[in-house]
């Protein structure tokens, strides 16, 4: 059966084909956790487009997470918006204190096709 990763790599291989060159084409990804441990899903992804013939234009980080302080009767209130997924809240809530495992981003990979 096929893997993922040949999927994948069947569909940037096709977006590389029918981009004109020159063309842009961006991707939301965002890492995720196995085994308690964080997987780098983001920069597996880039190497991806890298080797499909894609060059690197841009990473951005797009925060899922909000937290603002503004001045209350009795001292700074703060608050904090998640904007996470239900699984993803969950498994945090399970393991607080594995702090590194929190995923309070994704990334927005921009690549572009050689002139």
């Amino acid at each position: 059966p096929e893997t993922f990763w040949q999927a994948a790599r069947q569909i940037v291989e096709q977006c590389h084909i029918i981009l004109k060159p020159g063309a842009y084409a961006a991707w939301v990804v965002k890492d995720y956790c196995k085994d308690k441990k964080r997987v780098p899903f983001c920069d597996n992804w880039l190497r991806l487009c890298i080797a499909c013939g894609f060059e690197p234009v841009q990473r951005v980080r797009a925060w899922l997470v909000k937290e603002e302080t503004n001045p209350g009767l009795f001292g700074d209130v703060t608050t904090r918006v998640e904007r996470k997924s239900f699984f993803r809240r969950l498994y945090e809530q399970k393991l607080p204190e594995e702090s590194e495992l929190r995923i309070d981003y994704e990334e927005v990979i921009v690549v572009r096709k050689p002139v």
